[in-house]
């Protein structure tokens, strides 16, 4: 069974383009500098890439070689 969430891309894309939102709005009302705005999107989407990458490295399948590992 799916969640509800997923229809719309999942919990973290959903937190991500809200923080993104929220952003946009208090810079459109000049409640936060230019340079805020740049650090809060590029720190949300490094997060979204670092928890998308700790998430396939936390389900990877058992038995599959690691990447780099020669062994396999």
């Amino acid at each position: 069974m799916t969640s509800p969430l997923s229809r719309f891309g999942g919990r973290r894309f959903l937190l991500t383009v809200g923080c993104g939102v929220v952003t946009s709005v208090l810079v459109w009302f000049g409640k936060v500098s230019d340079g805020v705005y740049s650090a809060v999107i590029i720190a949300t989407v490094a997060a979204y890439i670092t928890g998308g990458t700790a998430q396939k490295i936390t389900q990877q399948q058992p038995g599959a070689p690691l990447a780099g590992d020669e062994r396999g």
